[in-house]
């Protein structure tokens, strides 16, 4: 996995029902990505990818995986914090829906937000 910061983003036509972005990073790398409408990140966001295919410059956005099963006080997670966690997660999805060109992480940081606020008030 790697990281870079995206400088330029531009859509290069489709591959069957997938968007071609070509994307040119702050080090001046370039890679295709591949998406199902919009390029998932914005000019000026950190990400991580991975080369797919070095030849053919192609590369795929790699998402981190969030870790929910950690407790946000202390002691285990019990049931009542589990529904309290899937409700914010499903709340923050129905809200990024409405908005579009959102990617997971941005859904998961207003779950968490609103997890917190639940939490401490």
């Amino acid at each position: 996995m790697k990281k870079g910061k995206v400088q330029f983003i531009e859509p290069d036509g489709m591959f069957k029902d997938l968007t071609k972005n070509k994307v040119t990073l702050a080090d001046g790398q370039q890679f295709t990505f591949f998406s199902k409408g919009n390029f998932k990140a914005n000019v000026g966001d950190e990400i991580d990818y991975e080369v797919t295919n070095a030849q053919y410059g192609n590369a795929k956005l790699v998402q981190q995986q969030q870790n929910f099963s950690k407790p946000s006080f202390g002691g285990g997670m019990g049931k009542d914090q589990q529904i309290i966690r899937q409700t914010c997660i499903k709340a923050s999805s129905e809200f990024n829906a409405q908005k579009g060109g959102v990617t997971i992480q941005d859904v998961i940081n207003d779950a968490e937000m609103l997890l917190n606020w639940v939490n401490n008030g």
